[in-house]
């Protein structure tokens, strides 16, 4: 075999892997509310990914319990979906790095049924390892593993026994593979993708669906300025309601996936194609080059 037959040969073998691993064309579920009501309770909900949750699921019928750290962002998204889609919001200011947020938000929401639970709020910083100190990094094991670990577990088990429902836990591509200046923020993610996967077998007879929704980088109030320096330089920047209108398409359908057809082919090529150490270094540099000015912490 020549060299322009082995490079055919290598391109017909990446084809079909890659086929075999981009999402399907889909449709979004039938009877969103049948499956998913009457309750979504949305955990960092005030705007961003989790505000496009929380429309999301409005616009479907849905009563909405959103949770937030911010009491002004909180009532403000609280106000703008009731007169946007008529639905009753229960609001729940709660900071989920904290020991007891889970039982709060718990007893807060009391006995409303939840038939969605979204886990969207997540600490996310990128930087060395050692950038901040021990009690903050608890703090993002708290609310990134914690916060969805504890919904997940109380009301996981009451869609359970009512044979119906859906979770789903965001996460990132970082949590699929070492992500240098990522580190305990991807490990935390990881933890999140093994528990919905693990989940969504479990859970398949019993009719409650689950899924991790892996972001890619997402246009945000709070990271604004970073974001546009990484979009100057190549990077895809997903909106939030992009993010939203993905992962319906596979809720109940795969146990994970990951929003962006460019993200899913470059974490495809970085975790499928490249021996582990070369990709755990290209995510190296992408965090580098991206968000760091190229200065190694």
């Amino acid at each position: 075999m020549n060299a322009a037959q082995s490079g055919l040969a290598l391109k017909s073998v990446v084809a079909r892997q890659w086929q075999a691993h981009s999402p399907l064309v889909r449709r979004p579920p039938k009877n969103f509310a049948a499956q998913y009501g009457p309750w979504a309770l949305v955990s960092g909900a005030s705007e961003g990914i989790g505000g496009a949750w929380a429309d999301y699921a409005a616009s479907q019928g849905l009563s909405v319990a959103i949770v937030a750290r911010n009491p002004e962002k909180l009532e403000k998204k609280r106000q703008e979906l009731v007169t946007r889609f008529g639905v009753e919001v229960l609001a729940i200011s709660q900071e989920l790095g904290a020991t007891d947020a889970v039982e709060n938000i718990i007893a807060a929401v009391g006995d409303r049924e939840i038939g969605l639970l979204v886990s969207n709020a997540a600490l996310a910083t990128v930087g060395g390892f050692w950038a901040d100190n021990l009690e903050f990094e608890r703090q993002r094991i708290n609310i990134n593993c914690g916060s969805p670990f504890g919904l997940t577990y109380h009301y996981g088990a009451l869609m359970k026994a009512r044979r119906r429902g859906g979770i789903v836990l965001m996460s990132s591509g970082t949590g699929l593979i070492g992500s240098p200046y990522y580190t305990h923020y991807g490990a935390t993610r990881a933890y999140n993708i093994i528990l919905a996967e693990g989940l969504w077998y479990e859970l398949k007879p019993d009719n409650v669906h689950v899924l991790a929704c892996m972001a890619g980088l997402t246009s945000s109030p709070g990271a604004a300025e970073a974001l546009e320096v990484a979009r100057a330089r190549g990077s895809l920047i997903n909106t939030p309601e992009e993010n939203v209108e993905e992962a319906v398409l596979y809720l109940g359908k795969r146990p994970s996936m990951q929003v962006g057809a460019p993200n899913r082919r470059m974490m495809f090529v970085v975790t499928r194609l490249l021996p582990r150490p070369l990709g755990i270094r290209e995510i190296g540099k992408h965090a580098l080059n991206n968000f760091l000015d190229g200065v190694r912490p």
